[in-house]
């Protein structure tokens, strides 16, 4: 029971610190430098995947904020066992991780309340790939192994 406290505080602090209308995300001061170990194990999924597809809805006119749907081919997953395709949701509110189709990322991922999964934007370790070795590093340094592979990487 104890598990969800860390995630449950850690949306909180995300919620109240990003300022309404503002194109800078404002993390909370005790995120701003998370290893990345501390945020693998606060992640409900760590995953290496491509981008397939990207859609966005239309802007809100009053707050300005809409919703990113990217949808991802796994190629590695830690923590979980999931299937190859997943499909993360985030509601942009002055911050976005910059996703773009056919690249790959290290994403740490948050399952909300309403099931849906998420990266939290840019208050997040959440990278292009190319930008990850130190998170990999560090996960092998930690013995963090991943549950699964499934595509292995064509690089």
């Amino acid at each position: 029971m104890r598990r969800w406290i860390p995630k449950v505080v850690f949306v909180a602090l995300l919620v109240f610190s990003v300022k309404e209308g503002n194109a800078q995300c404002t993390c909370a001061e005790a995120y701003r430098d998370i290893t990345p170990h501390a945020e693998f194990k606060l992640a409900d999924l760590v995953v290496i995947g491509e981008v397939l597809e990207i859609k966005k809805t239309d802007v809100d006119q009053k707050s300005g904020n809409y919703t990113e749907t990217v949808k991802v081919k796994v190629r590695t997953v830690w923590k979980r066992d999931i299937g190859s395709i997943i499909t993360i949701r985030n509601r942009v509110a002055g911050c976005l991780n910059g996703f773009d189709e056919k690249e790959e990322w290290l994403l740490y991922v948050y399952k909300n309340h309403e099931g849906w999964l998420g990266t939290y934007c840019c208050c997040s370790r959440t990278r292009p790939l190319s930008r990850a070795d130190q998170d990999l590093e560090e996960f092998a340094k930690e013995g963090e192994m991943p549950a699964r592979v499934l595509h292995p990487s064509v690089h």
